[in-house]
């Protein structure tokens, strides 16, 4: 297994076992690598669109469909908790762990709580529709706002 690859099936491993993102240092300790062969590897993972770094820090910002960052995409599968970048990110992490679910989101025209419930695989029914501003085929434009 190529080396990329075995650190981005670690930082996503790692990152669904703690409900957080792992730090590049935290990923150098644990795959026992130089920090600096984790940055370039993480670079190279975000420029293929696997990963999306912070601007600044180079550090995970999202590892779709998981967000390093809180938004007002919650996903809850037990006790722990997990933020998409929206709502179909929140959907997304639904389906990735296979656990009953529940994202907790509120409507962006009113305001209003909603909650989307999987169970048994299955999404329950839940009142309002989803609606995506930007086809799909454009999220990468810019990924962070779309």
């Amino acid at each position: 297994m190529d080396f990329d690859t075995l650190l981005r099936l670690h930082l996503y491993r790692d990152f669904v076992e703690t409900g957080r993102p792992p730090s590049t240092e935290r990923l150098a300790r644990a795959l026992q690598t130089p920090l600096a062969e984790v940055r370039a590897g993480m670079e190279r993972l975000a420029a293929g669109k696997a990963i999306v770094l912070q601007p600044e820090s180079r550090e995970l910002m999202m590892a779709t469909p998981l967000c390093a960052l809180p938004t007002p995409y919650l996903v809850r599968v037990g006790s722990q908790s997990y933020f998409g970048a929206c709502v179909w990110d929140g959907l997304g992490i639904m389906a990735m762990l296979r656990r009953d679910a529940t994202l907790e989101t509120s409507c962006p025209c009113c305001g209003e709580a909603l909650a989307i419930e999987a169970v048994a695989g299955r999404l329950t029914s839940a009142p309002g529709i989803i609606h995506f501003g930007v086809p799909a085929r454009r999220w990468w434009e810019n990924i962070v706002f779309s």
